[in-house]
């Protein structure tokens, strides 16, 4: 677990590593795989470029027809900020297209034909074929763990389809059972006997097996994800990152990415190596870890990022990451993930839909055809400004997940044994779960019955210069009345500026106009009503609260680019130590804002204790108020405990209760009538005792004099 001091030293550390690493001399001579392989430095002046073979096929059709409507005409998609290279990789990771057409799924083109849905991708201006690849996914007794069962055999005739229409192949080893994220990476089945020290070699044979099979089927690799999200590592209990020992943890995960690079080049030299981070609006993380790959010596060739609107939606932090890390690195950068929904619909039985109209303001887009082309043009446009051409390419994720079942089955994202799997390493908790569902069919391309949306043809109408191209322009207010607190202990004033949404169906910030009198009267304590103009047009309200409020970043707003906790918050204590139990959380379960915190590990029981020191109080009785959001006791059992010590005495308030699952929303917990002196110097924090894979999340602070 980062301590609180070492925000600033990462980004002194990742500063002077990035300057640095590019002259050291590689080493040679050792007898290991994980010694050998790549072990020189990146060399930033390497030139990466794709090369496309010129493929005709003849388009082929089916007998059914769809006659449903969309507006193929009408969508607007504008030309981007400059011109893409000539190489870019207009991409789709659709790995669950096998598992989709076994289960009935047909695909229609913009003419409502039944057609191969490579050869509708391949019209549609896709060039890129990315395919996850896990290494077994299904038990001993060959019950399969769901969402496509990717494994070898699989990808390959996914692989072959997609080369026969002209696609350049990307593999991208999960080097898991089953979904590797920044969350979970679990060690495969098969190797979980085996000692830390043994997995690089076991890496590096199962990859060069793993690709030898795909080249002797005919399939030629492009590229290669050598892991999938790695952000907080790889390999489960080996390779998580120990954020207070980050030399020690990076060398061994470095020794893993080398193992995987080698064993990629012995069979496909000249395909290009990837790695691949989830949290592409995250900056520091970024540099922090590809310096140390830099300065471990990791001969990468891209790097990889996921962006996901619904999630972090922060078009200039991506901008800011990916001109920043490709810069510092000297790499061309893709994103290698993001998508956006385009219905709210649901299938009773087959979907449950991760994704929903919930998640526009985070996002900035409305859910529709119209906001899901607008969505992959704005990050094709972030490709297109990172400087010097290092925008390398785009994957749009599942775009082909039809919401399709079959004699009871579903085209799910994990059955019971994956999401035992996931948890727990194995399948025996197999009872604790039922089958998941269709989680993702929402935001595709293609309707619920498999017609191609109009939203299919971005990645085409980008590459001929764009589609019925119009100046962006409001429409409306996305909110006539706003609700704001203005601490002003930390002299926050009133917003500058709100939403409109505009004829690209995007949610937009635009400038507001306040009342001069009204806005000159929230300079005390109280509720105030403050009128506006917005965008110079639409009038709107704002309720504003303004409040004294003496705990400082009480919504976790202010904290660095990192997940670590910083000033002036502090982790007092985590067991086990030095794992990254407790984080900041910027995906979409915050109460207000865009941040929460949140506490959650799966390898075992833990502990917790986090705080912040306020010195020298003015006098007073004073009110403290938090809220969180938690499982039930029943499914996971923890205690927590708010406190506050007030010159070293301490008043509790239990919070156990308060854990009643996550539909049941942030809960709110209070300490009240706190008497505290002048001077006097306090601590407000929450400590918690919690049983394996229990979660929480903590929003807004407040600790107000009476």
């Amino acid at each position: 677990m980062k301590i609180r001091q070492m925000i600033p030293l990462l980004s002194l550390a990742a500063a002077m590593l990035l300057a640095g690493c590019n002259g050291e001399t590689p080493t040679s001579g050792a007898s290991s795989v994980s010694e050998t392989a790549g072990s020189s430095t990146a060399e930033s002046d390497r030139k990466i470029a794709f090369a496309y073979d010129d493929v005709t096929f003849e388009n082929t059709y089916g007998d059914k027809t769809n006659a449903e409507e969309h507006d193929y005409e009408g969508l607007i998609v504008n030309p981007l900020t400059n011109k893409l290279r000539d190489d870019f990789a207009y991409g789709v990771d659709a790995s669950m297209i096998g598992e989709v057409e076994r289960l009935g799924g047909v695909f229609y083109n913009e003419d409502g034909k039944e057609q191969d849905i490579f050869q509708i991708l391949a019209n549609d201006g896709v060039n890129f074929f990315r395919v996850r690849l896990w290494n077994k996914p299904s038990d001993r007794f060959r019950r399969g763990f769901g969402g496509g069962n990717n494994d070898a055999a699989t990808d390959i005739e996914l692989c072959k389809r997609a080369q026969a229409v002209g696609m350049n192949i990307c593999v991208d080893f999960h080097y898991s059972d089953f979904w590797a994220d920044p969350d979970k990476q679990q060690i495969p089945q098969e190797w979980q006997a085996y000692d830390a020290d043994e997995i690089p070699d076991l890496l590096h044979d199962f990859t060069v097996d793993t690709l030898n099979e795909f080249k002797e089927a005919g399939v030629e690799v492009d590229a290669v994800q050598i892991g999938n999200e790695i952000n907080n590592g790889m390999m489960g209990r080996y390779g998580t990152i120990d954020w207070n020992n980050m030399d020690e943890s990076f060398e061994y995960i470095s020794s893993l990415l080398k193992s995987g690079i080698q064993g990629m080049k012995e069979v496909f030299p000249d395909a290009y190596s990837i790695i691949h981070l989830a949290n592409g609006t995250n900056a520091d993380e970024f540099e922090t870890y590809f310096s140390y790959l830099d300065k471990n010596g990791v001969d990468y060739d891209i790097v990889g990022a996921s962006y996901y609107p619904a999630l972090t939606g922060d078009l200039s932090r991506l901008q800011e990451n990916l001109d920043n890390i490709s810069e510092k690195t000297g790499h061309p950068v893709m994103v290698m993930e993001t998508s956006w929904g385009f219905t709210d619909d649901y299938v009773d039985g087959v979907t449950a839909n991760s994704y929903s109209s919930e998640d526009e303001d985070t996002g900035g887009y409305l859910t529709s055809e119209q906001a899901q082309a607008t969505s992959l043009r704005d990050v094709l446009d972030v490709l297109s400004k990172v400087p010097d051409q290092m925008g390398l390419g785009c994957f749009y994720w599942e775009p082909c997940w039809l919401p399709v079942s079959k004699d009871g089955e579903v085209a799910g994202w994990a059955t019971k044994y994956g999401q035992s799997y996931a948890d727990y390493g194995d399948t025996s908790h197999n009872s604790l779960y039922t089958d998941g569902l269709a989680n993702w069919s929402n935001q595709g391309w293609f309707s619920y019955s498999g017609k191609e949306l109009a939203s299919a043809k971005v990645y085409r109408l980008i590459q001929e210069g764009g589609a019925n191209l119009t100046e962006e322009t409001s429409l409306s207010a996305r909110a006539t009345t706003y609700a704001a607190t203005i601490n002003l202990a930390a002299d926050e004033t009133l917003p500058t500026t709100g939403k409109v949404v505009t004829n690209l169906d995007a949610i937009r910030d635009a400038e507001v106009v306040w009342n001069e009198e009204e806005a000159a009267a929230c300079v005390e304590v109280g509720e105030y009503i403050v009128h506006g103009l917005l965008d110079g047009q639409y009038e709107v309200t704002l309720n504003a609260e303004c409040i004294e409020n003496y705990i400082v970043d009480p919504g976790f707003e202010l904290q660095g680019g990192n997940d670590a906790l910083k000033d002036p918050w502090t982790i007092r204590s985590v067991t086990p130590e030095g794992n990254k139990i407790v984080k900041l959380d910027r995906k979409s379960d915050t109460r207000t804002g865009t941040t929460d915190l949140n506490w959650y590990y799966g390898a075992g029981d833990f502990t917790f204790d986090f705080y912040q020191s306020i010195e020298d109080m003015p006098a007073g009785t004073y009110d403290l108020t938090t809220y969180i959001l938690a499982p039930s006791q029943s499914e996971f059992a923890q205690t927590l405990t708010l406190y506050v010590k007030i010159d070293g005495v301490e008043t509790t308030f239990d919070l156990s209760p308060l854990c009643v699952g996550w539909g049941s929303g942030y809960q709110e917990a209070n300490l009240l009538g706190l008497e505290i002196e002048e001077g006097a110097d306090i601590e407000v924090g929450i400590r918690g005792e919690c049983a394996s894979a229990a979660w929480a999340h903590n929003d807004d602070w407040k600790l107000i004099r009476r």
